[in-house]
């Protein structure tokens, strides 16, 4: 649990008015739709693993030490079913597997995917598969399913993200390289950034992007990083971010001009001095965006990741450029871990113990449930061979929708509000006494509320939102008394 910077006093900050467009869920994952508090607190929620992450949902193939997450979940409309593409280790290839509901799978193999050099032709003896990330585009009934796939150590001209294309999502043909990768020291192609008193190199191997049905663009996510480490031997893994509009062609990265993440290399901003940002994902969630950010650390061990092995915390954005972690602390007093490994090697080598990665898209809303799917070996990267890297699979952890940030007292006030709904709809768990204010702050109803539910309809003494609120503006008080906790509203 954690207050905000308003902590203590009575924090007001005139704000212009936010239209708030019928059925999106306002959050308090950031202050952007708080006008003013009065010693608000919040709390950050963790999805519950199933099982509580000792066993995955997917274990890894015959032959495989592990499955990672370094794909995506998609939904096919010919199939009316979940596609999962994810990697496994140590042979790089993507498994497909399939779901009616998003929760039982069954597997079909590798897809077919040209690994071969671009020049030579063949498999060269360091080369590597890093990210791979996919989207389903139902508006090319030939070939919907489109990606991005990072090929490295293949040398300078060649290193980098390449375009990828299916019919049916087994079998891809590759295309062109789409996004000039950084190859090393003296690699003539490389984008340098310099920010804050550092100097990163890019684009990396965890590279992807996110699509943005509201803009129909896309969001790249770019990974840089240092060719020498700083201290703490950090090398400082970094996201940078940057809209495009096609998959197929070349992207410049001379565009990039700025990290929206880069740690600390200390005990400051909510990083230990070994973090390092070594993947992000973006998904849009009403009228922001929110994203996981992965954190891997090379040394140190802590009670939510062993060194050498990986945590998942909560990024959120207005604009899907200018990103920041979300600070609050969990019911354990835990700062920003969103989604923490297990204990490493644990269950026999078959929990989420070691190194953790992402799905692009974000978590699937089945039912009442938001589900998060994610990929993690029981060991993590500083465990010597043949344990290194092994174990785990795809691992699922649930959480109520709308509910990765609580306000759990006392008071706040939103911004002055504009909006064409006529319900006010709050996911909460009381007590939790909700006011409609006119814009000259007056009171113009009353609700309470005492139960949980993702979806109370308010109504004061009798009335919709708009019956108070008859010409549409206005703000909205909450109080949230003790043992209450309010995750969202929306306006339908």
């Amino acid at each position: 649990r954690n207050s905000s910077a308003a902590s203590d006093v009575y924090k007001r900050q005139p704000k212009e008015s936010a239209v708030i467009e019928p059925g999106e869920p306002q959050l308090f994952v950031d202050d952007w739709i708080l006008d003013s508090s009065l010693s608000l607190m919040r709390m950050l929620h963790r999805p519950v693993k199933d099982n509580g992450g000792q066993t995955p949902v997917i274990a890894p193939p015959d032959g495989e030490k592990t499955l990672t997450a370094k794909g995506s979940i998609l939904f096919d409309p010919r199939l009316e079913s979940y596609v999962m593409l994810c990697k496994a280790l140590p042979s790089t290839k993507i498994y497909r597997y399939i779901s009616s509901d998003g929760l039982t799978w069954s597997g079909s193999g590798p897809i077919v995917l040209d690994d071969r050099h671009p020049v030579t032709g063949g498999r060269e003896e360091r080369q590597y598969a890093g990210m791979h990330c996919f989207f389903y585009d139902a508006a090319d009934a030939a070939s919907p399913y489109k990606g991005w796939v990072f090929f490295g150590n293949w040398g300078n001209e060649h290193e980098g993200v390449y375009y990828t294309s299916s019919a049916d999502g087994i079998h891809w043909t590759r295309g062109p390289l789409v996004v000039q990768g950084y190859a090393g020291p003296g690699d003539p192609s490389a984008t340098t950034i310099h920010q804050d008193g550092r100097t990163v190199f890019g684009p990396g191997d965890t590279t992807r992007f996110a699509y943005d049905p509201l803009g129909r663009r896309f969001l790249g996510i770019f990974k840089f990083f240092t060719t020498e480490p700083v201290a703490h031997d950090n090398h400082l893994r970094s996201r940078a971010y940057a809209w495009f509009d096609r998959l197929d062609e070349p992207f410049n990265i001379r565009r990039l001009d700025r990290v929206a993440l880069l740690p600390s290399a200390a005990a400051a901003n909510g990083d230990m001095p070994a973090d390092e940002y070594y993947a992000s994902t973006g998904w849009r969630y009403g009228p922001q965006w929110l994203g996981e950010l992965l954190v891997w650390h090379g040394r140190d061990d802590y009670p939510w990741s062993a060194a050498g092995c990986a945590a998942i915390k909560l990024v959120s954005s207005r604009d899907g450029l200018d990103w920041h972690k979300v600070p609050f602390e969990d019911l354990s007093g835990t700062p920003e871990v969103f989604i923490p490994a297990g204990r490493q090697g644990g269950n026999n080598g078959r929990n989420d113990g070691g190194y953790l990665s992402l799905f692009s898209q974000g978590p699937l809303r089945i039912g009442d449930e938001l589900i998060f799917y994610y990929g993690a070996s029981s060991y993590g990267k500083n465990v010597p061979a043949p344990d290194r890297i092994s174990g785990g699979g795809i691992f699922r952890a649930r959480l109520r929708p709308d509910g990765f940030v609580s306000v759990t007292g006392l008071t706040l006030t939103t911004r002055p509000l504009q909006f064409k709904g006529r319900e006010l709809i709050v996911n909460s768990n009381g007590p939790i006494i909700v006011e409609a204010l006119s814009p000259q702050g007056q009171v113009e109803g009353t609700a309470f509320l005492t139960t949980d539910s993702i979806a109370h309809q308010v109504r004061f003494a009798g009335r919709s939102l708009a019956d108070v609120l008859s010409d549409g503006q206005g703000r909205l008080r909450f109080q949230v008394e003790q043992g209450g906790h309010l995750y969202s509203f929306t306006i339908r």
